[in-house]
């Protein structure tokens, strides 16, 4: 079901009686220990606007503030998922959502409500026109905290004569931010989402055309089901090889990444057909799924041969909530490894396979710490969720060769969607 969209000139707005006396308590940046020196910041090369979407990248701190009020009265909790933006005009009620955003980070998205005012301004509507902005001779994406910031704009100062210290266009709530993956300030891509929703003609419209080499591939929409219909007939030219036991054609560049880093054991059987799929926020992948992973082609900016690249599949399975929680950064102490930018480790038996089997470029880093359970069937299995992988130790196993595994994350992925029917349990 798709998502209503709210046109911003037709949504009642929520007035608030004592905004003039509050109003740059609000605007002011959420977190000071956060708020990075100017000298510690640069414009991300991608940062501005795209029209098809209603997307932005800008910068984004977390919000803190715990225990303080929000400029629509909710009082800040410690795993709050909300934002705030620097306009009164995009303000939802108290425990309302009638202005919601789509937060991207690193693959992983969440849609959250706007409940907070800042950070910086109070009437800087960036998301819309500049016709239909504040500030005007601004271009449509660019927060006037961010000119400020890197241009001068206003002589560097924000709507209060204040000298703005950061580029920041939104401030996310503690839970959202680190549910996002999020360690520190950074460049998200953030979609208004009671803005008019881009047609799909808008959305092609905007895109390159196809890979010359690949200008025969079904092309895939967010709801539509991909080709993952077993069997399917061989393609006999150089571009492929067919893999007979589940019948799907597999990029010859994706097969010799595949051999080379572990085959069906780390990687599964494929499970569609290569193809370009289209995500709701328009960002595009050339991707096939298998059993255990999901592999994309990319073709560098520069020009050349497209590389092989996994897409980030432990973003979406579970994790338990307390295997969610970052751990105090340690020294290598041949034991356990820690990953400052995830703020989790990987030590003992987990460790060594990780090592031996391609490490972060093919598992990623960890997104978890490990936790353990027992299946329906009686048998122990500890976890732990990497950025492309689950891996899961069965010590009933032990001595067996089959010990540590590699979870069915593109299979999960596919039976969950609706996609595939699950096979016999």
């Amino acid at each position: 079901m798709s998502r209503m969209r709210i046109r911003r000139g037709n949504t009642p707005r929520v007035r608030l009686l004592l905004a003039l006396f509050v109003i740059a308590a609000f605007a002011a940046p959420a977190v000071s220990a956060e708020s990075p020196q100017p000298a510690q910041q640069a414009r991300d090369p991608e940062a501005g606007y795209n029209p098809a979407t209603n997307t932005a990248r800008v910068y984004a701190h977390r919000e803190g503030l715990v225990g303080y009020t929000t400029a629509n009265g909710h009082v800040i909790q410690p795993n709050d998922f909300f934002v705030a933006l620097p306009c009164f005009c995009a303000l939802s009620s108290l425990g309302g959502n009638e202005f919601e955003v789509r937060l991207t980070y690193k693959d992983t998205s969440i849609v959250v409500p706007v409940w907070d005012v800042g950070p910086w301004n109070t009437t800087d509507n960036y998301w819309d026109p500049p016709a239909e902005r504040e500030y005007s001779n601004l271009p449509q994406g660019m927060p006037a905290a961010e000119a400020a910031y890197f241009d001068d704009y206003n002589n560097g100062q924000d709507g209060f004569g204040r000298n703005v210290a950061s580029p920041a266009g939104i401030d996310i709530g503690d839970g959202a931010f680190y549910a996002l993956g999020m360690t520190g300030s950074d460049w998200v891509d953030v979609t208004f989402l009671w803005l008019e929703e881009p047609t799909r003609e808008s959305i092609m419209e905007s895109l390159p055309p196809l890979p010359r080499r690949f200008g025969d591939i079904e092309t895939v929409w967010w709801d539509e089901r991909p080709p993952v219909d077993d069997h399917v007939v061989p393609i006999l030219d150089d571009r492929y090889a067919y893999i007979p036991e589940t019948g799907h054609n597999v990029p010859v560049e994706m097969l010799d990444y595949w051999y080379d880093h572990g085959g069906w054991r780390t990687l599964g059987l494929p499970i569609s057909e290569f193809h370009r799929a289209i995500e709701e926020d328009g960002t595009v992948h050339f991707v096939q799924y298998f059993e255990r992973a999901a592999l994309a082609l990319v073709w560098p900016e520069a020009g050349g041969a497209p590389v092989v690249v996994p897409e980030a599949l432990g973003y979406g399975t579970f994790i338990n909530p307390g295997a969610w929680e970052s751990v105090e950064p340690f020294e290598d102490d041949g034991w356990a490894s820690y990953f400052p930018e995830t703020g989790h480790s990987v030590g003992g038996g987990f460790r060594v396979f990780f090592e031996a089997h391609g490490g972060t470029e093919v598992f990623g880093q960890p997104i978890s710490e490990e936790w353990g359970m027992v299946t329906p069937g009686g048998e122990r299995v500890v976890y732990q969720v990497f950025q492309h992988a689950r891996f899961e130790w069965w010590p009933d196993r032990a001595g067996s060769g089959d010990e540590i595994t590699l979870g069915l994350l593109g299979l999960e992925l596919m039976i969950a969607r609706g996609w595939i029917e699950p096979g016999p349990s």
